[in-house]
């Protein structure tokens, strides 16, 4: 949902193609009440293109930069290869999000009969832009959110929703467990007999690459999973002997781009 009826130039829209062509591919734009857009050959790819269909195929979807908008003409140009892996991956992301608050908020209207949907979809669109801002705003309970002109049933079912949402996060921390070994023969059955502790612990481990295996913990809260890697270590430097030693390492887990509501409706 779009609070703006045209997209601007050099902003990134969600497209799907419709029709493929020598010169290049139709798109309608997803976010805009299905405008329609042209996808010029040119821009398709920086490299040269034999055949398009290696490029393009009929119903995709797929992020682009509109780069041409003629408002007399009603004609819209866009750009697929000006749009970098990170910048389509954060788009779409963000696209999906908000299609899934949308269908959120809607479960959630139809227990408010006196309402019309269309006429709570126009409060939400002249009050916050988008559902993922309503969402934001209810869950930092902002002044926006409370003097919202939403009916109230609908803000205590979103806020119950978040609520719930939270109590059900689980909260994850990675190591890196290295390993190193002198003694061939016993080695392996020393590793395998320390995984096997560790597994009673609570805490995932898998192998990676020698020497390199991987320790996973799930908590509450961010103290408890790390509580629980602490536990590990320990047991790790029990096991520790002169032919048998051991590293472990902190490693930084990557993150979606659903920044702050990245807890919600996992």
């Amino acid at each position: 949902m779009q609070s703006n009826k045209f997209p601007k130039p050099s902003q990134l829209v969600i497209v799907q193609v419709t029709k493929i062509t020598k010169l290049g591919g139709y798109c309608r734009l997803l976010e805009y009440d299905n405008l329609e857009a042209f996808l010029p050959i040119r821009e398709v790819s920086s490299g040269w293109i034999k055949n398009i269909h290696e490029f393009l195929h009929q119903g995709q979807q797929i992020v682009c930069k509109v780069i041409l908008f003629d408002k007399d003409k009603n004609t819209i140009d866009i750009s697929l290869k000006r749009v970098t892996p990170a910048d389509s991956k954060e788009k779409m992301g963000a696209y999906n999000l908000e299609k899934r608050f949308k269908t959120l908020f809607i479960q959630k209207s139809k227990s408010v009969k006196d309402e019309k949907p269309e006429q709570l979809e126009d409060t939400v669109r002249s009050e916050f832009g988008t559902y993922t801002n309503l969402i934001s705003n209810a869950i930092r309970n902002t002044e926006e959110f409370k003097n919202s002109k939403l009916p109230k049933l609908i803000k205590d079912t979103i806020i119950n929703e978040i609520e719930e949402n939270k109590k059900k996060k689980r909260y994850v921390v990675s190591y890196l467990l290295i390993t190193s070994t002198t003694n061939t023969s016993k080695g392996v059955s020393e590793l395998k007999s320390l995984f096997s502790s560790i597994k009673t612990t609570g805490v995932d481990i898998r192998y990676i690459s020698a020497p390199k295996y991987r320790m996973r913990s799930e908590g509450k809260d961010f103290m408890d999973a790390e509580n629980k890697i602490k536990q590990v270590v320990e047991l790790i430097k029990s096991k520790q002997t002169k032919d048998l030693t051991f590293e472990v390492e902190k490693e930084k887990l990557k993150r979606d781009k659903e920044s702050l509501l990245d807890y919600m409706f996992k």
